[in-house]
């Protein structure tokens, strides 16, 4: 059987064909698929275990509350999603007491093309926290690749593994997991992206740190759109292309562009899962949304909703409450 239990292949199995670029992104609009940092944490585990055990090659990452997005080098893109779904969903069902696979049923997948064209796709990758609101710069938010790129030329922090040995790092990951020597920990338990994401190539893509933090910070417009055509490769790639999103949201995601619209104050969805798991359930006997009825899962969020002035969709996604 190719799968264990929790979803680590106990061989690496082999995987034809030449790799090529693809961006990959799963979605779970109707749940979060992270309701607190261990919950970051496993994911890049799990990743940097199918990275390996798939002859994956990840370039950047960006995982949000409602969806993950991926730059890879990989023979069988899909397998590689699937597998890594897979193996999350029943790290988070097992965690939570939750049935059934994470997020909407198809994995968005698009080949990239084109030395620009990676060059741009990374970029909408990396900058997804803010465009998302979730952070005033791209280089402010956590749960991505962006801060792990250019670390000693930008003067960033670098983040400091600690010195494990592989049974104990054997146990804080799933049965019969693989990796190599070179993978290192964090103080977290988290395998760190420099140890096992190809941090140097997707570097490559942007020729010196001065550039990378130009395109960090640079607003979109038309002038992306015509330095891809040098590339020869294909239609350059939108915002669009990679969020799948209407264009009320695109609006809003180049909107909040700028940081002037970033509001600290307000509650990300972490938070808001936060105040529901270790604040209000504990009054319904649960330790899981999942174990709340319909009602209890009503009543949890008139408060969210009167006393905390939230949003119904970001209400319903944080308690799982079918609409």
């Amino acid at each position: 059987m190719f799968f264990t239990i929790v979803g680590i292949p106990a061989t690496r199995p082999y995987l034809a064909g030449m790799k090529e670029s693809y961006h990959i992104c799963f979605t779970s609009h109707e749940e979060v698929m992270f309701r607190d940092r261990e919950d970051h944490g496993m994911f890049v585990n799990l990743m940097a275990l199918r990275a390996f055990s798939m002859d994956t090659e990840i370039l950047v990452d960006a995982e949000m509350s409602t969806h993950v997005h991926l730059g890879i080098f990989s023979g069988n893109p899909q397998q590689f999603a699937a597998a890594l779904r897979m193996s999350y969903s029943k790290y988070f069902n097992r965690k939570y007491g939750r049935r059934g696979r994470m997020g909407e049923k198809y994995t968005f997948q698009l080949k990239i093309d084109g030395h620009v064209h990676q060059m741009v796709f990374q970029n909408y990758v990396l900058r997804n926290g803010l465009h998302h609101g979730a952070s005033a710069t791209t280089l402010g938010y956590p749960y991505c690749s962006a801060r792990d790129m250019f670390v000693e030329e930008i003067g960033l922090l670098a983040e400091k593994p600690v010195s494990l040995s592989k049974e104990d790092m054997y146990a804080l990951l799933p049965r019969h997991s693989e990796f190599p020597d070179h993978y290192q920990m964090n103080a977290e338990g988290v395998f760190t992206r420099q140890s096992f994401m190809e941090i140097r190539r997707a570097e490559q893509y942007y020729g010196s740190p001065r550039n990378y933090l130009y395109q960090m910070n640079r607003l979109t417009d038309d002038s992306w759109s015509r330095e891809q055509l040098s590339d020869k490769t294909g239609a350059p790639l939108t915002i669009r292309d990679i969020e799948q999103a209407d264009e009320n949201s695109v609006a809003q995601m180049l909107k909040n562009e700028s940081g002037r619209y970033y509001n600290r104050a307000r509650m990300q969805d972490l938070d808001i899962c936060r105040l529901i798991d270790k604040d209000l359930l504990p009054s319904f006997g649960a330790t899981s949304v999942y174990q709340l009825t319909d009602s209890q899962k009503t009543q949890i969020a008139r408060v969210l909703y009167h006393e905390h002035h939230l949003p119904e969709p970001v209400i319903r996604r944080c308690l799982a409450l079918p609409r």
